[in-house]
């Protein structure tokens, strides 16, 4: 009896103990069970939606190795996307472009021990998951260039471009992003003798993925699991087909047609823009580059000043 009073109340304070350790002090560890929805917001759509089918592709993945939890991807344009906002339908997570989404409609999320690629712009509201880049297009090798078309007025007020440019079904040079470039090359008469060059290593095609601020705490951490899955090697260098690159400095970008290697090259070292910056000052580059390509200087210069203070 002496003994059982001496030792049993320690082994029941002990256990006692160890219980309100696992209660209070313990993350929960369940996986969250249920459906998570992200909107995949674009502003240039390339080619049958293929980045859209590619976060499809990963979400099924995702699906199998973590039963019960479903990645519901919904792709959509600026219009598409503005019209769900008003209505307020708001989803747990989006992907998207730079100058898409502005930053307050994210939570911020932890930083990942990802090795990103030198030049990628950081930010704690959203993780950057790949990015295509911009190149010259010669449709035929003896082409005049006197027919050029430029894919947006952004990018022709870069290259010092005139007010007039060519349709693209019309040109003989074109300046694009490379994912559209693809699409001409497989899916175009005309451009099977096509000549690719980088326009340089700048770019502000970079895609984004980011929680909504009002998701709660258990789908917010499925939804950073589900980031981390997309930033793994393995997928990361499924994007090569898709006319973009990894963003992890580890993963070696692997053209899918050689005449994309020089461009592959230059676009290991990034220059890319701050995405909310971007997105604040897209309409007023957008007008300043119409408004310099007619050959206004002082449109020109702000231009150009915009342009740095994005990308610094």
């Amino acid at each position: 009896m002496i003994a059982f009073l001496l030792l049993t109340p320690s082994k029941l304070v002990a256990g006692a103990q160890k219980a309100y350790v696992d209660e209070r002090f313990v993350r929960n560890t369940d996986r969250y069970v249920g459906s998570i929805v992200l909107y995949h917001i674009v502003r240039q759509k390339p080619y049958s939606g293929s980045l859209t089918q590619w976060l499809k592709r990963r979400a099924e993945a995702y699906e199998k190795k973590h039963k019960g939890t479903y990645i519901e991807i919904e792709g959509m344009d600026d219009a598409s996307f503005s019209e769900r906002m008003e209505r307020g339908r708001r989803p747990d997570a989006y992907s998207f472009f730079s100058g898409s989404l502005y930053a307050d409609r994210l939570r911020e999320i932890p930083s990942l021990s990802v090795p990103f690629r030198d030049g990628l712009f950081q930010t704690k509201c959203c993780i950057p998951y790949g990015y295509t880049g911009y190149c010259k297009l010669v449709k035929q090798p003896d082409a005049s260039g006197e027919k050029t078309y430029y894919s947006n007025d952004i990018l022709a007020a870069r290259l010092h471009a005139p007010e007039n440019g060519a349709p693209e079904d019309k040109a003989d040079i074109l300046y694009l992003d490379l994912r559209r470039a693809g699409d001409l090359i497989r899916y175009r008469d005309g451009f099977a003798l096509s000549k690719l060059e980088a326009v340089d290593s700048f770019t502000d095609a970079v895609a984004w993925i980011g929680i909504d601020r009002e998701t709660d705490e258990r789908k917010a951490e499925a939804i950073l699991d589900f980031i981390a899955f997309l930033l793994t090697p393995e997928n990361q260098q499924t994007l090569d087909a898709l006319g973009m690159f990894s963003v992890r400095n580890d993963v070696k970008n692997i053209p899918p047609e050689s005449m994309l290697k020089p461009i592959h090259k230059i676009y290991e070292t990034v220059n890319t823009v701050d995405p909310f910056l971007w997105q604040q000052a897209y309409d007023s580059l957008e007008e300043d580059a119409k408004n310099a390509r007619s050959g206004d200087e002082e449109a020109h210069t702000r231009f150009t000043k915009r342009l740095r203070e994005c990308s610094r």
